[in-house]
């Protein structure tokens, strides 16, 4: 034969199990990691770096352009 013969296609599949136990601790880490505790802390120093931004072009315009 001048052409190969088709083939089907192989897949490597390794197949993956639900284990219970392991979703719950899982879900528990989650929980802890994520508390709002710490989305509060990182909320404040973001406003705290835009004010002090903020302060610092004030100042940059009032001292261009001489009003201090």
């Amino acid at each position: 034969m001048f052409f190969k013969k088709i083939q089907h296609k192989r897949f490597e599949y390794l197949p993956r199990y639900y284990d219970p136990e392991k979703d719950n601790d899982v879900k528990k880490r989650r929980r802890i990691k994520f508390s709002r505790s710490s989305a509060l802390r990182t909320r404040r120093k973001s406003n705290f770096l835009f004010y002090i931004l903020l302060l610092a072009v004030v100042l940059y315009l009032l001292i261009k352009f001489d009003i201090l």
